[in-house]
């Protein structure tokens, strides 16, 4: 099927080579009537034509957007579902050089990797601020969830609400068993932070009442903090407004601790793997989930009408020798016909 069928008349641009071929061979007979000369058959130009014209209409058939539609069903967790929340504050960007990898980027390869623990377990990704909103609701596709993380899961998206020094409050937390999060089908829900740990006071009692009640769920924190670690500027300075919070790591072991969860840092994923399994690896499983993936083939045709008109063009210029032996062939024609007359 085609994304942008109206493009795919992009392809009438074909008709231009062929016009000009047309038109370029009866102006080649003219002139060789006129010098005498047999005109050029059409076995010259025949195979750069076609290729012409295959260029057109691989470019058209990009423009259109052709996408090839599967479908299928997966062995998915009927009661378990996983919500991953990554802290999105702007001291998310917090990196050890001006050319370091952040702490988002670290903390999207840290989710990446732990979606791919629980495969069947359905997965849904949400921002932290001062307030958590949804990416993503819980999906069994993968696919859709990495693009969802790649994409979409940048710093301050969603904004805080107050505009403060530190802009993270694990208070949030509290609205997760509530907002809908998780559907009410979800008996075994897995909540798992992914932040620096530089969170605005908050009371642990709240979060600790949310998520251990009866619409709660089991929480594992991942913490993606170094000391030293600074926000840099287009410039390659460290911005003077932020400064770590060498609390941090205090702050996530006592969240874990108040909600009876567990606590890794940013090395041990695989560690924090295992646990995610032994929480989300539960309740029944089934292929009732109808997964619909799409593989876009645009890409494939321009890269082969790119490759066509580099061939084409190449083709044009030609050798030098073979351009000085036409010219030869063409001298040794007219002194011939000057013979003859």
């Amino acid at each position: 099927m085609f994304l942008s069928p109206l493009s795919a008349l992009a392809v009438l641009g074909a008709i231009v080579p062929v016009c000009v071929i047309v038109l370029a061979a009866r102006r080649g007979r003219r002139v060789a009537e006129l010098l005498g000369l047999a005109p050029a058959g059409l076995r010259r130009v025949l195979p750069r034509a076609t290729v012409a014209v295959a260029i057109c209409a691989l470019i058209g058939l990009a423009a259109a957007q052709p996408v090839v539609r599967t479908t299928g069903s997966e062995h998915v967790r009927r009661s378990s579902q996983v919500l991953f929340v990554v802290d999105v504050s702007r001291s998310m960007l917090a990196s050890d050089g001006p050319r370091g990898a952040s702490r988002l980027e670290r903390a999207r390869s840290a989710v990446l990797r732990l979606r791919r623990a629980v495969p069947d377990v359905p997965a849904g990704v949400a921002g932290l601020t001062d307030r958590v909103l949804p990416y993503i609701l819980a999906t069994p596709d993968e696919s859709t969830f990495d693009n969802v993380v790649l994409r979409s899961v940048v710093v301050e998206a969603p904004p805080p609400r107050q505009v403060a020094r530190n802009a993270t409050s694990f208070e949030a937390l509290t609205t997760v068993p509530t907002a809908g999060f998780f559907p009410s089908s979800a008996t075994h829900r897995t909540c798992v932070l992914v932040t620096d740990g530089e969170s605005a006071p908050y009371s642990t009692t709240d979060v600790a009442r949310a998520l251990g009640g009866p619409r709660g769920c089991s929480l594992l924190v991942v913490q993606v903090w170094a000391p030293g670690e600074r926000v840099y500027g287009v410039d390659g300075q460290p911005e003077a407004a932020y400064r770590p919070d060498d609390a941090a790591p205090a702050s996530v072991r006592r969240l874990a601790e108040v909600t009876r969860g567990e606590a890794f840092g940013a090395e041990q994923v695989v560690q924090a793997a295992a646990a995610l399994r032994q929480r989300a690896e539960t309740g029944p499983t089934g292929r009732a989930i109808v997964v619909e993936r799409q593989q876009r083939l645009a890409p494939l045709l321009a890269g082969i009408a790119l490759a066509l008109a580099v061939g084409l063009g190449a083709a044009a210029l030609g050798p030098a020798p073979f351009r000085r032996r036409g010219r030869t062939a063409y001298a040794g024609r007219m002194k011939a016909r000057d013979r003859a007359a």
